[in-house]
């Protein structure tokens, strides 16, 4: 039997993950974290989400060789050794042990034993650590080593001479926990000025939400429909040429979507004064940031208004005139939504926005008389 099939055909031990979803934003936003820094390593990569574990990593999405099993764990105080690997009634096997029957269960299986991680936000506190942040097993100190090893041993009804400490590594993440979604966001911004410079205009607020729910939805199906590995893939993992395709996807978007320099352009020749037109730069973002929201909000609403008005001919005659009537036009429709945009100033930007986006479209047919 090779990997891919005993991924399939081997029995989950845990599935509570799935159903509860505790701490599951963690768990995404480091997973998320994690796949920037293989993406900037260039290393292809599968991330699965709670099935056998958390998260399992693997290194292809055809016939996978090497596997990785990570406990993904937050906590408000300090982890201590014993809360790591000793037994209680209530667990009668340990967090580790439970890591080192897994990689039992696949052995044979990959071309080398399975990595273990444990991933927390919390310290993990083992003598004599110092403030590393992440660190193998069998770098602590004997003792350590030792009682590691004889409750693993004892739990997980494994030989202490089968049992490799150089498999099993401590991470703690530098995602917080009450703010690890901000933290992604600094991360994701990190990725996107090494790997495009300035190729690209993502947004970052609607792509941390779109890669996010991403992972939710693939925690969320069930196990026992995965029946092959491209099931599993697809189902329930996130790969490098998924990550890549929805960059792509939306680097190809955005390239047809009205950026500030362009918007600038307008303004100037609507004879706006510098000081305004940094704060026009400010609005035209926020503008950009809520057309980007999934829900429908009176920015879009007022855009669709705006786009359905569009005639390049009215423009042409006078751009300053068309753009008060436009605004003028769908305040009379929507009172509700022009009252609610009033103070924001996002009129203006939301009508030079619908002529952009138009000019870029290329010539349509004048709509304006659907009101």
């Amino acid at each position: 039997m090779v990997l891919a099939d005993a991924l399939i055909s081997i029995p989950q031990t845990e599935r509570g993950g799935e159903i509860a979803q505790r701490g599951f934003d963690y768990q995404s936003c480091w997973a998320l974290s994690e796949m920037l820094e293989y993406e900037l390593e260039e290393r292809d990569y599968v991330f699965i989400f709670e099935y056998h574990d958390d998260v399992i990593i693997f290194d292809r999405e055809n016939n996978p060789q090497n596997l990785t099993f990570v406990q993904v764990k937050t906590r408000e105080t300090h982890w201590t050794p014993n809360s790591l690997y000793n037994a209680t009634k209530s667990a009668p096997i340990s967090i580790i042990a439970k890591q080192f029957l897994l990689q039992k269960a696949f052995l044979g299986y990959a071309h080398k034993a399975p990595k273990l991680m444990f991933v927390t936000n919390a310290v993990v506190k083992f003598p004599k650590v110092g403030g590393r942040t992440s660190f193998d097993a069998n770098t602590l100190q004997p003792d350590d080593q030792d009682k590691i090893k004889q409750a693993v041993a004892k739990q997980a009804v494994i030989n202490e001479t089968d049992i490799d400490l150089s498999t099993l590594k401590f991470v703690q993440s530098s995602l917080s926990l009450h703010d690890h979604t901000t933290h992604l966001k600094g991360k994701l911004c990190d990725f996107l000025s090494k790997k495009y410079e300035i190729s690209t205009n993502l947004h970052i607020d609607p792509l941390i939400s779109l890669l996010t729910t991403e992972c939710r939805e693939k925690s969320k199906f069930k196990s026992g429909d995965i029946t092959e590995i491209a099931d599993l893939v697809s189902k329930k993992g996130f790969s490098s040429k998924a990550f890549n395709e929805i960059i792509d996807s939306l680097n190809t978007d955005d390239s047809l979507r009205p950026s500030w320099e362009t918007a600038k352009n307008v303004f100037s020749g609507l004879n706006k004064d510098t000081l305004r037109l940094i704060r026009l730069e400010g609005i035209f973002s926020r503008v950009c940031i809520d057309l980007n929201k999934s829900n429908r909000n009176p920015t879009t609403v007022y855009l669709d208004a705006a786009n359905a008005l569009y005639d390049k001919n009215e423009i042409e005659k006078n751009l300053s005139l068309y753009i008060t009537d436009v605004i003028g036009a769908i305040d009379k429709v929507y009172p509700a939504y022009a009252l609610a945009l009033e103070n924001s100033g996002k009129k203006e930007c939301i009508v030079v926005y619908s002529i952009i986006q138009k000019l870029l479209e290329g010539d349509v047919s004048n709509e304006k008389n659907i009101f």
